[in-house]
């Protein structure tokens, strides 16, 4: 049996090796790609909600204006007269307005968890100190999470029983929190954040060589 001469194979494999690699990356800026641009849409619904409610309160500022001079000049019109009537029906028409203007703002306001968790979140990354959040503000930013990245802490969670806390630091590093900002969000100190990191690390089962941050921004 001959012998085989396996550099005559090298270009071959380097070439199939190249194409898959190739594919992988492709593959994984897609993935990307698709993540941020979710990111980014909700970031654009959330300041046309909010330019929306500056309108309205805007507007509101209009009405309450034109009624205050309205008032005015009733104080010189005499009782009873047409033009005192015409006012008054013009107050209520507006008043009615101002209505209208509460009711869009509150629909506005109130749209859903997920606008809410949204503001939120761009407060955390302007200013990462505002800590003591509560259990209804983390339950809007896990929700926030999982709707725009394929439920990664519902899935992680299911998979490998996540606890509460182990969820949080999920959910801070798919948003890519730094560790300074991780620290100053849960108040903790940078012993007790590597130790919580470490029982994740080991709870998903990742070996030494693994980097957890890696690992769950690329799930």
């Amino acid at each position: 049996m001959e012998n085989v001469n396996w550099q005559e194979f090298y270009p071959f494999l380097f070439g199939i090796g190249l194409i898959v690699a190739t594919i992988l990356a492709f593959v994984l800026g897609r993935r990307s790609g698709r993540r941020l641009e979710r990111v980014w849409m909700a970031r654009q619904h959330w300041k046309k909600k909010q330019t929306a409610i500056g309108l309205h309160r805007k507007e509101q500022q209009v009405y309450l204006e034109k009624i205050r001079i309205l008032e005015e000049e009733l104080k010189r019109l005499e009782q009873k007269s047409a033009a005192y009537q015409e006012k008054l029906d013009d107050i209520a028409r507006y008043r009615q307005k101002i209505l209208i203007c509460e009711q869009q703002i509150k629909q506005l306001s109130s749209e859903g968890a997920e606008s809410t968790a949204l503001s939120l979140l761009y407060r955390l990354k302007d200013d990462p100190t505002h800590t003591n959040l509560s259990r209804q503000d983390w339950d809007g930013l896990i929700t926030l999470t999982d709707a725009l990245f394929n439920r990664i802490v519902s899935s992680l969670s299911e998979k490998y029983g996540l606890t509460r806390h182990e969820q949080e630091i999920c959910c801070l590093v798919k948003w890519n929190f730094s560790r300074k900002e991780q620290l100053a969000i849960f108040n903790n100190t940078s012993e007790a954040l590597t130790k919580s990191k470490q029982r994740l690390k080991k709870r998903l089962q990742l070996n030494e060589k693994s980097d957890l941050d890696t690992f769950i921004r690329l799930f």
